[in-house]
């Protein structure tokens, strides 16, 4: 009888703990990320129904919509989704190269120039032409952009790169007096290609962080952006939680992708 009681007992407190500890394995079901070559791949397989919702930078995110209104698409921030900036990478032994370019930087936004580009691509969209670099310093750096990211960078209908960060570094490097070679460079290996020598710099809406400024530098910020979730009208996804359990696509390595991996993160705690 006293055996059969300490059994019951232990079973009780088994019982319990499994709760307890149960309880304790996080707060929400995880999101299932999916990731994906290149952002307009993401949102198109959003629009086909083959996931729930995206995260990717406010600007292409709406760039996509508006492009794109029979997606019958809408897109939202979160306040856990802090701001984010982007910067012109290069090496970082490349030290004049950081002074010429952020000095280049300073000027276009005094003089006026990054005013009228934002106003091509982000405002009313007036025309600008940037100006051609008469290249008095006799040199041509070579810039990787992942050409698929519109506005920032895209290739237009005669094949040629177009976008806010095309028209930026142009102005800079006419402003400064050197020639660019824009390259249109695969996301995932665009980092390497500047530490590898393929590049000299990098302006492709990099999010400026701390890991990546281990292995790069940065120039002063040039655009202010932050993650928005893209998810079709008639969802009822109205909030960051409302993506637990769901299939959420993001680009691999960018900002979206490390956004809601952290949310994932938090979930456990």
């Amino acid at each position: 009888m006293k055996k059969f009681r300490f059994k019951g007992l232990a079973l009780l407190v088994a019982l319990l703990m499994t709760a307890a500890f149960a309880g304790c394995g996080g707060s929400g079901e995880q999101v299932e990320i999916l990731r994906f070559e290149d952002t307009p791949t993401a949102l198109t397989e959003l629009v086909n129904g083959g996931i729930d919702a995206v995260v990717a930078d406010s600007p292409v995110v709406l760039e996509y919509i508006k492009n794109n209104p029979q997606s019958n698409l809408q897109a939202f921030g979160d306040p856990s989704f802090e701001k984010e900036y982007y910067g012109i990478a290069m090496r970082q032994e490349d030290v004049d190269l950081h002074d010429l370019v952020n000095e280049g930087l300073k000027k276009v936004k005094e003089n006026g120039t990054y005013d009228a580009i934002f106003n091509k691509y982000f405002g009313d969209g007036e025309d600008f032409e940037v100006p051609e670099s008469d290249n008095r310093l006799g040199v041509t750096y070579n810039v990787a952009q992942d050409m698929a990211y519109a506005p920032f960078e895209y290739i237009n209908e005669d094949g040629e790169p177009e976008g806010f960060d095309c028209d930026l570094i142009r102005a800079i490097a006419a402003e400064m007096g050197f020639a660019v070679n824009l390259v249109n460079t695969a996301w995932d290996g665009i980092i390497p290609a500047l530490l590898g020598g393929n590049a000299d710099m990098i302006i492709s809406a990099m999010t400026i962080t701390e890991e990546r400024a281990q292995s790069v530098t940065f120039s002063d910020p040039y655009f202010e952006a932050t993650q928005y979730i893209a998810v079709k009208e008639d969802s009822g996804i109205k909030k960051l939680d409302d993506l637990q359990g769901k299939k959420v696509g993001v680009q691999n390595a960018t900002t979206g992708d490390f956004a809601i991996s952290d949310y994932n993160d938090s979930l456990k705690e």
